[in-house]
């Protein structure tokens, strides 16, 4: 597996972040960096926070206390100007890829495009998302619907509709899930490409164990629980090297003890 690139400033920093809503605690003291070019993995059981954390780094929620910080901008504590442009700086895979059904898969790609530079010319735009379908395999489909392709295919162009504005900072949240071993296998050995092309921090929420397995190089486990970080590393050494039993069941598969969470948002 490739490594962080050797840029040693963070791309994101998150500080003493507390997650609730209103009264109720989701999680608290959470603290990480991502370092340009490394795979960073959020895991965790059903109802810890991984989406909600997910929503405070992009921007559709601000967190209860706490900093998250690109290079030396506290995003919750910037301007709306200022906040826009760190959003230029963000791609994001929704989960379910969420391509629009009656634009075409290029149109898909080229939104970003025309959302962020309407005055570019449509050749242009286009020109680029013929380029980004070719980088994830896609050429073939640049004139086909969402629903004349199979679900590998729109997580892929989704990943090349994330790729439009050249983000710093990819966000995939469960890239993964509903496609098949192969398909999945595929869909990471990209991610994995287009890391190492770009250089991007790569910010992945993921219930599927095979794929954290083959692309984290680092991450964070947030518990349910004590509502708390309970794990820092890549997934193979927090199973070297973490005993604690929610830990080493998540990454085993095995049950997990029983969820105290009354089904508070993930």
């Amino acid at each position: 597996m490739s490594t962080p690139t050797s840029d040693t400033r963070p791309a994101v920093s998150v500080h003493d972040l507390r997650m609730a809503y209103g009264n109720r605690l989701i999680q608290q003291d959470v603290n990480f960096e991502v370092r340009p070019g490394s795979v960073f993995a959020i895991m965790g059981g059903s109802g810890c926070g991984k989406s909600t954390l997910l929503r405070h780094l992009v921007g559709l929620q601000p967190p209860a206390a706490g900093e998250v910080r690109y290079g030396d901008t506290d995003y919750w504590q910037a301007s709306e100007d200022a906040q826009n442009e760190l959003r230029r700086g963000f791609g994001m895979l929704f989960q379910g890829a969420a391509l629009f059904s009656t634009m075409t898969i290029a149109e898909n790609v080229m939104l970003p495009l025309k959302l962020h530079n309407a005055k570019a010319p449509i050749s242009e735009r286009r020109e680029r998302a013929e380029s980004l379908l070719q980088s994830v395999g896609l050429s073939e489909a640049a004139n086909r619907l969402p629903s004349e392709i199979s679900g590998g295919m729109k997580k892929r162009a989704g990943l090349a509709r994330a790729l439009a504005l050249d983000p710093k900072i990819l966000f995939l949240d469960e890239p993964s899930a509903g496609l098949d071993p192969i398909s999945s296998r595929k869909l990471d050995e990209l991610i994995l490409e287009l890391r190492d092309r770009t250089g991007a921090a790569v910010l992945v929420v993921s219930h599927e164990l095979p794929s954290l397995f083959a692309i984290a190089d680092d991450g964070i486990f947030l518990d349910a629980q004590s509502k708390k970080p309970i794990g820092r590393g890549s997934p193979q050494q927090l199973l070297d090297g973490n005993d604690h039993p929610f830990v080493q069941a998540f990454l085993k598969r095995e049950a997990l003890p029983d969820d105290p969470s009354g089904g508070e948002p993930q």
